[in-house]
């Protein structure tokens, strides 16, 4: 063992300094308490054997300021004293003292001492080992748990139809933000309005799920697809021979089905006006009558709701309630048309055409100079659900390394029919293809990829994987796109 040995009288010192290296210990001496914690600071003990009375600081002073300093290890400390005084031992014993030995020392019991101090300092490290080891695996099970616990949510997210979501522009994540918000208060009804195919039942998800921690039910109603005289009881539920043609036990209705969770209200501009009066009830209220019923029922749920219509001018037609559009747009969400976030459209037909093309084991990476021109001057009046369509037929229609110009022929002459005369789709279906013609490979559109890039792998510590997930994108095309922009920076 490395010992420090601390003794203010020379010759008691170098008695037991010599007995100590004749056991094949290894000594430091120390003259004082003061010089001992010095020395005590710089090295690693297992073991301080030091005199209780010394000039100065005494050996109980020493022990205490060795303990403040917390090491660790730590070494045993024993004290000895030619005075024999059981209140001076008790405090030596108080303070941290291991053991206690009087002079004249008596060899066979420093022997001992030494023995029971080695195996003390034996368990300690196996033990210290053991603690390390079990630490090791409880970070590594953590790890493995976490990752699992990651993988589960995103099941849970795919089933809940939040799990392949791009978010790219500013806007989307500004919006995203806002429904994460709104997801920690559940009393809080929530408006989203956008055109068709925008993603308001995605963002209502959004909503509902937050985190994906215990979200409750999440019920729907299109209220399109509901005759007005069904729709009462269809929403509110009804009892037992309310009306004819209703069960003999009664019916739950949605709001029932929706408790500890989130009734979704697609289209509510079309919920019928003799119902809003209701509908306002149960958000000022928080409760509701089922059809035919006399008990009032608590609601402990979210409403959201959801329309592609301007609120204005059905209110305006008498269609619908002010009172009640108040109250619904508490928490209020508008999601842009897809040409009015163009930063998302590339990034997003990346993603979508990836996914299917992965789904069918095509070879689609990349999106040519072209084909992202085109995309950017389409004016998708079907906004997100008309993008993904467009690449779910394209990714079963080809097969090929790029997304070209002439792989969206098929929208351009769809659109073009439903339009009178020439169209903007027309005009940058041509135009796309006569800069193909005019331009060089150092199109300015492949500039603001190859930007979109590199600061995905400055966010991601340089992490492909972490980055391409950043993107929406396989780590393949990443891979892709990576090569290309060191081809261009070669070539220049």
């Amino acid at each position: 063992m490395r010992i420090l040995l601390v003794d203010d009288e020379k010759e008691s010192r170098s008695f037991l300094a010599d007995y100590l290296l004749l056991l094949g210990h290894h000594v430091d001496e120390c003259s004082s308490g003061e010089e001992a914690l010095e020395t005590y600071k710089r090295n690693r003990y297992e073991m301080v054997l030091s005199d209780i009375k010394m000039g100065g600081m005494s050996g109980i002073d020493l022990i205490r300021d060795i303990k403040a300093l917390k090491c660790s290890p730590e070494a045993d400390l024993v004290l000895y004293t030619g005075f024999i005084d059981i209140a001076l031992t008790i405090g030596a014993l108080r303070v941290g003292a291991y053991d206690y030995l009087t002079k004249p020392i008596n060899v066979q019991e420093l022997k001992a001492v030494l023995n029971r101090v080695e195996e003390h300092q034996f368990l300690l490290n196996e033990n210290k080992e053991l603690v390390q080891h079990f630490d090791e695996k409880v970070k590594s099970a953590t790890k493995d748990t976490e990752r699992q616990l990651e993988q589960l949510k995103k099941i849970i997210a795919e089933q809940a139809g939040i799990g392949h979501v791009g978010v790219f522009s500013n806007k989307m994540k500004n919006i995203v933000q806002q429904a994460e918000k709104y997801h920690t208060d559940r009393s809080l009804p929530v408006l989203i309005q956008g055109e068709t195919g925008v993603g308001k039942e995605i963002i209502a998800r959004m909503v509902h799920y937050g985190k994906l921690e215990n979200p409750g039910p999440f019920i729907d109603i299109n209220c399109t697809a509901i005759t007005p005289s069904l729709f009462e009881s269809e929403l509110f539920g009804y009892e037992a021979g309310s009306f004819t043609g209703g069960t003999s036990r009664g019916s739950k209705g949605k709001l029932d089905m929706a408790m500890g969770g989130t009734l979704f209200l697609d289209e509510i501009a079309e919920i019928p006006i003799e119902l809003q009066p209701k509908l306002l009830r149960v958000l000022e209220e928080k409760s509701f009558y089922r059809v035919g019923g006399l008990r009032k029922i608590k609601t402990d749920l979210r409403i959201i709701c959801a329309t592609n219509v301007d609120f204005e001018k059905r209110i305006e037609q008498g269609l619908f309630r002010t009172d009640l559009y108040y109250r619904l747009k508490v928490g209020q969400i508008i999601i842009p048309p897809l040409r009015e976030r163009q930063e998302d459209i590339l990034p997003l037909s990346l993603m979508f055409l990836q996914d299917f093309a992965q789904r069918r084991g095509k070879h689609f990476a990349g999106i040519s100079n072209s084909a992202a021109e085109f995309l950017l001057h389409y004016p998708w009046p079907g906004n997100v659900r008309e993008l993904r369509n467009v690449m779910e037929w394209v990714s079963f229609m080809y097969d090929e390394e790029e997304l070209k110009i002439e792989h969206l022929s098929n929208i351009n002459n769809r659109y073009n029919k439903t339009s009178n005369g020439a169209t903007k789709a027309e005009s940058a279906f041509d135009g796309s293809q006569k800069k193909l013609e005019a331009q060089s490979d150092n199109f300015a559109l492949q500039d603001r990829v190859d930007s979109m890039v590199e600061e995905a792998l400055e966010k991601c510590g340089g992490n492909k994987t972490k980055a391409a997930n950043y993107l929406g994108i396989a780590v393949r095309t990443l891979y892709y796109r990576l090569e290309k922009m060191k081809k261009k920076r070669s070539e220049t």
